[in-house]
């Protein structure tokens, strides 16, 4: 084989694993995910108790989870969802949301919250767009904020091609 076989056969398997890091997200799979981690993840010591797990599907995607106990499972405080290849750094209104929730919830009467529905929300479509531009949507729905962000990986407007860089969902805090 040719050294110039080898470089373009290189490149071609650089290319597949591009591609296989761009899927976007499924949001149904990641539900099931969620409910199953939430379900196996064993009893709690203790009303209140809080406990992060984290779970990475096959494609690349991590999930951590904010989760705290009631007397008879866990329930989800937050969320982040994301793909390390496409996100360096937090942008903070995630962590900030969460230390709120925190600090005003009574550990003793946890609320009972609903599992949130992770919502496929479409990218932004406002012209122009340049390369490596961020953009993100937030919103609320069911007693949770929700946030989502894109990165163009493409070109100028219409070439622009948005990837989902982070999801992110807090409880809001009671009262």
């Amino acid at each position: 084989m040719s050294v110039w076989h080898r470089i373009l056969s290189g490149l071609l398997l650089l290319s597949a694993g591009s591609v296989a890091v761009a899927e976007e997200p499924d949001f149904e799979a990641f539900t099931r995910l969620i409910g199953q981690t939430l379900a196996s993840a064993g009893p709690g010591a203790y009303i209140g108790d809080r406990s992060e797990l984290y779970r990475f599907t096959p494609d690349g995607w991590e999930i951590q989870m904010m989760t705290v106990w009631t007397e008879t499972r866990w329930h989800l405080l937050a969320l982040r969802l994301h793909h390390p290849d496409r996100i360096e750094e937090d942008e903070g209104e995630f962590h900030r949301r969460y230390r709120e929730l925190l600090a005003a919830i009574d550990r003793d009467r946890v609320p009972e919250l609903i599992l949130p529905v992770l919502v496929d929300v479409p990218p932004p479509a406002y012209l122009p767009a340049v390369p490596d531009e961020l953009r993100g949507r937030s919103f609320r729905m069911d007693g949770f904020w929700y946030q989502a962000r894109w990165l163009n990986a493409g070109g100028v407007d219409e070439d622009a091609e948005w990837a989902l860089r982070s999801y992110e969902l807090v409880a809001e805090p009671p009262g």
